[in-house]
C-alpha cells in the first residue's frame, strides 16, 4: 500500500506564522495570552494552544488585561484599536494575504471607487476587509446578489482569499459590461488555487483520498468536494480515529491532502494509523519530492503550478494575474509601491507577502524620509535579498536593482558614445561627483571648457555628460561634461559661419573683455568688437559700455570664414551724432564745449556727444601762444564760435579767438622812414603784410590731426 501526499497538503503560509506567533507569545510573555476566536479552524491545535496557555475568547469583554492574539483572518482596524484602548497588548497575526486585501480595499474606497468585497458576509476575513473600509464597501457572495447592486461608473473589486479563481471570473464577467471603469484587484491566496488543483490531480490517480482538517473548515470542506467530483472514493476525516480501516480493503494508492488550518502531526498520525505492518515507520517531518520515501510516496505532478494567468473574458478591461510570482532570491522583478513608512516601503511584487524595502536598500543617498524616492502606487524594480526572514517577510533592494540598471545604461552609453544626463552630488579632490545610479567622477579637467575657478557652483546641477572611462570591477565610471560641450560647439559654429553674411546683424554674450575690445559669442563663434567700434565718442576701457556674460545686438563688419575671423561694430547700430549735429548747428553759431584732447597744433573739444571740433591754436588767443596748454587744459569746458562745418569730412573748425577783443597793435617807426606829407600816401602795417593773419586761420582750420 502507497501513499501518496499531496505537494500542498497542511498548513499554508499564514496559519503556519499565525501559530508560530501564538506559541513564541505564550513562551515569552508573563501576562495570559489570548487568541480573539479560534486561531484556526482545527480543534486539535486549538486544543494545543490552550495546554501552552493560550486561551480563545470570542470578544474583547471577556478580558481585561493581558496579550490578545489576532489570529490570521484579520480584524477591522477599530477592534485592534479597542484592545490597546483597553490597555490589551495586542500581537497581530493577521496572514500578509489578508493585511494586503485590507490595504486594497481601503485604498479603492480613497480614491472614490464603489468598492466590492467578493466574499462570504459572516466570515471572519470579510468582516475584517469590510471594518478596513469604514463600513463604505459592499459584500456580495454570488452573481446574483452583484447584479441586484445599483453600480456606480467606477467600481473597484477584490475578493476573500479563500474564494476559487473560477468563481471570481464568473462574477467579473457578469458585470463587466455594465461600467465606465473598473478596477480589478486579486487578493485571491493562490495557495487555495494551487492546493484544489493538487487534491483534483491527485484524486484522479489514486483508489481512495482522504481529507484531513477541521469539520467546520470551509476551505477542507472545499478539497473533499473537488476529490469526489473525480469519481474516487473521498473521506473527510479531523482525527486518525475516524478512519475505518474497512475503507482501506483492497487499495492499493491512498492519496491524502490536508486543509490549510491541518498541522503536519496530524497528517503524520492518519499515515501512521494507515501503516498497520509497518507501525515503527518514522515519516520525515519534510515530505521530499524524490519518489517513495520510508513507504510514502510523494507526486510530483501536484507540485506543479500552472503560471498562466487565465483570463476572464475578452471583453474584460483589464487582465487578471492569478498566479502567484515564481521567485528566487537574487532575482529582479517589478513591484508596485503599496505602503511608505518611515523605516521603509512595502513593495507589490505578486507574491503570497508584500515585500519590504528597508530604507538602507531603497537608495545609496543619505535620505530619512521614504519619500524622497518613492510614491505610493509607483512601479520599481527590486532585488530579492531574502523570500522570507525569521519574521516571515520578504526583504528587498530598490538600490541594488537600480545599481544594476545604472551599469547596463553606463555600459551602453559608453560603448555607443551616448550622452547621459546626471545631477551633480558634491565637490571631491580633483573634481565632483555625479549621480548615475552610482558614483560618476567628473574630472575638474572635463567640467567645462576652460579652468573652472569655483567648482561648488556645480552642485545640484544636471550635467550632459559622456562615459570616458569604466571600470566594473573597480566601480569606477569617469565622466566628461567637456567632450560633450566641445562636440556641440563645435556643431554649433560650423552652422554660424555657414550663415554668418557681413552686414548682418545679430545677437551675441560678451565673452572676455580687454583693453582693446571685447569678444563676442556669436555662436560657438567668437567675433571680435574694437573698442573703436564701440562708440561714436571716445571711451578709455570697455567695461565703461559692457560687461562679461551681457548679451548685445552687433553688425558685422566683416568675416574670413577660412580664418574665423570677425569683425563686429556696436555704434553702428547707434543714431551717428554727427548727422544729428549738422541739423542742430551753423556756422557763427557760439557754443559750449569740453577739451579732450591737446596736442601740438591745437585742442580737440567735444561739442556734442560723439562730435569734436578743432580749435587751432593760431585760434586760441589774439596773442602769440607757443603751446596750447597756455591757453587751455584736458576736461576745461569753454565757449567756442564755429568757424566752419565740413559734412564730407565730418570737421568741424571752431575758434576761441573770434570771441575775444583785440587787443591794440603798437608799432615803432624806423628811424630812416621820413614822415610824409599828408595825403602823399603813407604805409601801414597792414599794408605791408596784408591779411596774413586772417588767412592762416582760414588755412589751419581745416588742418586735421596726424
Amino acid at each position: 500500500m502507497d501513499f501518496i501526499i499531496a505537494e500542498e497538503a497542511g498548513f499554508c503560509f499564514g496559519v503556519k506564522r499565525a501559530i508560530e506567533r501564538a506559541m513564541e507569545t505564550a513562551q515569552s510573555s508573563a501576562s495570559p495570552v489570548y487568541t480573539l476566536g479560534p486561531i484556526i479552524h482545527n480543534p486539535q491545535v486549538v486544543k494545543k494552544l490552550e495546554e501552552k496557555g493560550v486561551r480563545a475568547i470570542d470578544s474583547l469583554e471577556e478580558i481585561e488585561e493581558g496579550v490578545v492574539i489576532i489570529r490570521s483572518h484579520g480584524v477591522s482596524p477599530d477592534v485592534i484599536k479597542a484592545a490597546r484602548e483597553r490597555g490589551l497588548t495586542v500581537v497581530d497575526a493577521t496572514c500578509p494575504f489578508v493585511t494586503k486585501a485590507q490595504r486594497v480595499a481601503k485604498s479603492l474606497v480613497d480614491e472614490g471607487y464603489q468598492t466590492i468585497i467578493f466574499g462570504d458576509p459572516e466570515h471572519p476575513e470579510v468582516k475584517g476587509i469590510y471594518g478596513s473600509t469604514g463600513g463604505k464597501a459592499y459584500i456580495v457572495n454570488n452573481i446574483e446578489e452583484l447584479q441586484s447592486l445599483k453600480l456606480s461608473s467606477k467600481i473597484g473589486f477584490l475578493a476573500q482569499t479563500t474564494k476559487s479563481p473560477e468563481s471570481f471570473r464568473d462574477l467579473l464577467s457578469s458585470v463587466i459590461e455594465r461600467s465606465m471603469e473598473i478596477k480589478i484587484h486579486n487578493t485571491i491566496c493562490n495557495t487555495t488555487e494551487t492546493r484544489q488543483r493538487s487534491a483534483r490531480e491527485l484524486a484522479e490517480k489514486v483508489d481512495l483520498m482522504f481529507v484531513i482538517g477541521g469539520y467546520n473548515s470551509a476551505n477542507t470542506k472545499r478539497l473533499a468536494e473537488i476529490c469526489l467530483e473525480t469519481g474516487t472514493p473521498t473521506y473527510h476525516i479531523e482525527t486518525a480515529a475516524d478512519i475505518d480501516k474497512q475503507w482501506l480493503k483492497n487499495k492499493e494508492k491512498i492519496g491524502i491532502t490536508a486543509g490549510a488550518s491541518t498541522p503536519e502531526w496530524l497528517i503524520k498520525e492518519v499515515i501512521e494509523a494507515m501503516s498497520e505492518e509497518k507501525k515503527d515507520l518514522k515519516l520525515d517531518e519534510n515530505i521530499t519530492e524524490e519518489g517513495v520515501v520510508d513507504g510514502t510516496e510523494t507526486n510530483e505532478n501536484t507540485a506543479e503550478v500552472n503560471n498562466e494567468s487565465p483570463a476572464v473574458e475578452n471583453n474584460l478591461s483589464e487582465e487578471i494575474d492569478y498566479s502567484i510570482a515564481d521567485l528566487k532570491r537574487g532575482q529582479i522583478v517589478k513591484g508596485t509601491v503599496s505602503q511608505i513608512k518611515e523605516d521603509g516601503v512595502y513593495v507589490d511584487v505578486n507574491y503570497k507577502t508584500d515585500g519590504f524595502i528597508p530604507l538602507r536598500e531603497l537608495t545609496y543617498k543619505d535620505i530619512s524620509d521614504p519619500h524622497e524616492i518613492v510614491e505610493l502606487n509607483e512601479e520599481i524594480d527590486v532585488v530579492v535579498l531574502t523570500l522570507e526572514d525569521s519574521e516571515g517577510n520578504m526583504i528587498l533592494s530598490k538600490k541594488r536593482a537600480d545599481f544594476e540598471k545604472a551599469w547596463e545604461s553606463i555600459m551602453d552609453a559608453f560603448e555607443n558614445n551616448k550622452i547621459i544626463e546626471a545631477e551633480v552630488t558634491k565637490v571631491v579632490k580633483g573634481g565632483l561627483v555625479a549621480d548615475v545610479g552610482l558614483r560618476g567622477f567628473i574630472p575638474a579637467s572635463h567640467v567645462a571648457i576652460g579652468f573652472v575657478e569655483n567648482l561648488d557652483e556645480y552642485v545640484g546641477k544636471t550635467l550632459r555628460l559622456k562615459v570616458i572611462e569604466v571600470e566594473r570591477d573597480k566601480n569606477n565610471v569617469v565622466l566628461s561634461a567637456r567632450e560633450v560641450l566641445e562636440e556641440e560647439k563645435e556643431k554649433e559654429k560650423e552652422k554660424t559661419l555657414a550663415n554668418l553674411e557681413a552686414g548682418q546683424t545679430v545677437k551675441g554674450q560678451i565673452t572676455k573683455l580687454v583693453d582693446f575690445g571685447a569678444f563676442v559669442d556669436l555662436g560657438g563663434v567668437e567675433g571680435l568688437l574694437h573698442i573703436s567700434e564701440m562708440s561714436w565718442g571716445r571711451i578709455g576701457h570697455p567695461s565703461e559700455m559692457f560687461e562679461e556674460g551681457q548679451e548685445i545686438e552687433v553688425k558685422v563688419l566683416s568675416i574670413d570664414k577660412d580664418e574665423e575671423r570677425i569683425s563686429l561694430g556696436y555704434k553702428q547700430l547707434l543714431p551717428d551724432p554727427w548727422q544729428e549735429f549738422v541739423k542742430k548747428h551753423y556756422e557763427g553759431e557760439v557754443i559750449s564745449g569740453t577739451v579732450t584732447k591737446i596736442v601740438d597744433f591745437g585742442a580737440f573739444v567735444e561739442v556734442g556727444e560723439g562730435v569734436e571740433g578743432l580749435i587751432h591754436i593760431s585760434q586760441l588767443s589774439h596773442r602769440h601762444v607757443k603751446t596750447p596748454d597756455e591757453v587751455v587744459s584736458e576736461g576745461e569746458e569753454v565757449q567756442v564760435k564755429i568757424l566752419n562745418i565740413d559734412e564730407g569730412q565730418k570737421r568741424v573748425g571752431l575758434s576761441i579767438k573770434e570771441l575775444q577783443e583785440k587787443s591794440a597793435v603798437k608799432v615803432a617807426a624806423k628811424p630812416e622812414v621820413q614822415k610824409e606829407e599828408e595825403g602823399s600816401g603813407g604805409v601801414t602795417i597792414r599794408e605791408l603784410v596784408g591779411d596774413i593773419f586772417n588767412t592762416a586761420a582760414e588755412e589751419n582750420t581745416d588742418t586735421d590731426e596726424e
